[in-house]
């Protein structure tokens, strides 16, 4: 299992429930998507109900790859199987399957207490935001590229990581790879390890 380092201590970050919602942005190829994940399956870990939504199977394989505990794990292709799906601690939809995933989420009543994660918000080209709003909540992509998302953008999050730079202005110089978070404990330069 991967872990998330503070680059200047070393010392491993611990994410709770407390941190949430949180935003991972990130161009491609800038680490967003393995940072992200890892977050992802670190919640997993620890106990937490999880509905994954993601654009590309990549992004489910190297969940897989990270967590210890498979049988956990129920991968969502059809609508009928969503009883069966609820009874496992994470639910994958099927990549890129918006519609099965606007329609696991509706069922608030039966998912208020998973976590709410969503890969590539920026391929969405439909509103989703009031929706994923009624649960916690990791959203990682790249928010400058979808105007369908822009309440994402605006919305203040607990926890921000960022690659690049994201509206409020600077960030410090990073290496590759690296990350700025800012959350209540204040700010720091993260890698994925």
């Amino acid at each position: 299992m991967k872990k998330i380092i503070d680059f200047t201590t070393k010392e491993e970050i611990k994410f709770t429930k407390e941190d949430l919602p949180i935003l991972v942005h990130g161009k491609e190829h800038s680490g967003a998507s393995l940072l992200s994940i890892t977050v992802a399956s670190l919640f997993q870990k620890g106990g937490q109900k999880l509905c994954i939504f993601t654009a590309y199977p990549m992004a489910k394989e190297e969940f897989l790859k990270q967590i210890d505990n498979p049988e956990t794990i129920f991968y969502l292709e059809y609508e009928k199987d969503f009883e069966q799906a609820l009874k496992f601690q994470t639910i994958i939809i099927q990549s890129g399957n918006i519609d099965l995933f606007i329609k696991a989420i509706s069922n608030v009543s039966v998912m208020k207490d998973r976590i709410i994660f969503i890969k590539n918000v920026e391929t969405i080209n439909v509103p989703i935001f009031k929706l994923v709003l009624l649960y916690p909540f990791i959203i990682s992509g790249n928010l400058e590229l979808n105007p369908f998302q822009l309440d994402f953008k605006n919305f203040i999050y607990s926890t921000k990581i960022l690659f690049n730079p994201f509206d409020e202005g600077k960030i410090p110089p990073l290496q590759k790879y690296q990350a700025f978070m800012r959350n209540k404990l204040g700010e720091k330069i993260i890698i994925v390890n």
